[in-house]
């Protein structure tokens, strides 16, 4: 038999206990006690399903000792095995000791293996029950802990979402997915990096803003930007300034990639197609238009953010930025729309319809570098972001 199915008997009369084991002892394991003290002893020491104790004897009541008894085992189920027929003491007795049970004697022998029966499927039910109530309490202990789990990553998605967005102020979609991904955001200024720069200014800026309704303006402005923006991110690029008319981006910059000045140029070109689109349809809206030229330079450049916890702002230093912002000055002087320096054309060569425009100097850059106006892509070059 198992342990939830002993039986313990206790009374003071050896020919008790020999008949009561005799009629349980084939269904249940029974343990015998002559004497309170022996009784407390044993349901100490194992458990025990069913405790039946005999009212009278020396020293102690089977109430006390029953009552003492729910201290030590609160599962085991009492039973008190009694000749006393005072009805109303014997309840306040029962009551007072949590008995589930009393026994008549002399007892009828199948009703009382009916009862211990019982009283045994009770103590397993009880300890079912138990036993169900902690597995619960473990399982809403999971739950608990599963639910602080999810706030901690909703904070975190929150936390990346926000971050996502002051990334995507800078650069494309793919790369702010692979900074958050590597955990490599520049947050100081670093080690030097080959990059290309990309400077585009609208033309006739100063004239359009003079001539033109604020409202109109910013508008235009508007339009203008978002499709500036979306061409530069989808080349992969990093947005790194936008100020009044003028838009910096740069190819490189947060990734060793040797196509950068390709995509710089290829950039351009979309760049210059899609502000043809933006005018035809503002000419055919009445609004003004404008044109645009671009200034594109590699070399080394150093990038990091600056400022304070409140707000930081990308900066970026390096000749290729100076040396683009005068190439595209340069555009007006050649009435060219795109001019790339020597070491943006050289990665492209052969890929672009372009003309070489000598090497005039560079307001304050040293080192003279030939320029090439980049006229469109050669016939069967792919069109979109390089692959």
């Amino acid at each position: 038999m198992s342990p939830e199915a002993t039986v313990l008997l206790v009374d003071d009369e050896p020919r008790v206990l020999d008949a009561l084991e005799a009629l349980l002892g084939a269904e249940h394991r029974v343990l015998r006690a002559s004497t309170p003290a022996e009784a407390m002893a044993q349901l100490a020491r194992e458990p025990v399903a069913v405790v039946m104790s005999d009212q009278r004897m020396p020293g102690m009541t089977g109430t006390e000792l029953l009552t003492r008894a729910r201290a030590i085992a609160p599962d085991t189920v009492r039973i008190l095995l009694t000749a006393f027929t005072d009805a109303e003491a014997l309840m306040e007795s029962i009551n007072a000791a949590g008995i589930y049970h009393f026994v008549l004697k002399p007892w009828d022998p199948t009703e009382l293996r009916l009862l211990i029966t019982g009283a045994v499927e009770r103590h397993r039910l009880v300890r079912e029950r138990e036993q169900l109530v902690r597995d619960l309490e473990v399982r809403n202990q999971a739950l608990r802990d599963a639910l602080i789990g999810l706030r901690a990553a909703q904070a975190d998605v929150e936390r990346e979402a926000a971050l996502r967005v002051q990334l995507q102020r800078y650069v494309s979609p793919r790369l702010a997915d692979l900074a958050l991904a590597e955990g490599t955001v520049l947050t100081s200024p670093g080690a030097w990096r080959q990059a290309t720069v990309l400077f585009a200014d609208i033309r006739g800026f100063t004239r359009l803003i003079e001539s033109t309704p604020a409202p109109t303006t910013l508008r235009l402005l508007d339009e203008y930007f978002a499709a500036m923006i979306e061409v530069v991110f989808e080349y992969q690029g990093t947005v790194e300034q936008l100020i009044g008319d003028e838009i910096v981006a740069l190819f490189g910059l947060t990734e060793d990639a040797p196509d950068a000045a390709a995509r710089a140029i290829f950039a351009a070109l979309d760049m210059v197609e899609g502000v043809r689109r933006l005018a035809a349809g503002w000419a055919a809206a009445g609004l003004p238009t404008f044109d645009i030229g671009v200034g594109i330079s590699s070399g080394p450049v150093m990038a990091g953010t600056i400022g304070s916890d409140r707000r930081r702002e990308l900066i970026v230093v390096g000749r290729p930025m100076i040396a683009a912002a005068r190439i595209q000055r340069m555009t007006r002087l050649f009435a060219a729309h795109i001019i790339a320096g020597e070491e943006s054309f050289g990665p492209v060569r052969g890929r672009v319809r372009h003309r070489e425009l000598g090497t005039p100097r560079l307001k304050g850059i040293k080192h003279r570098t030939a320029l090439y106006e980049i006229l469109g892509r050669c016939a069967g070059a792919p069109a979109g972001a390089p692959a």
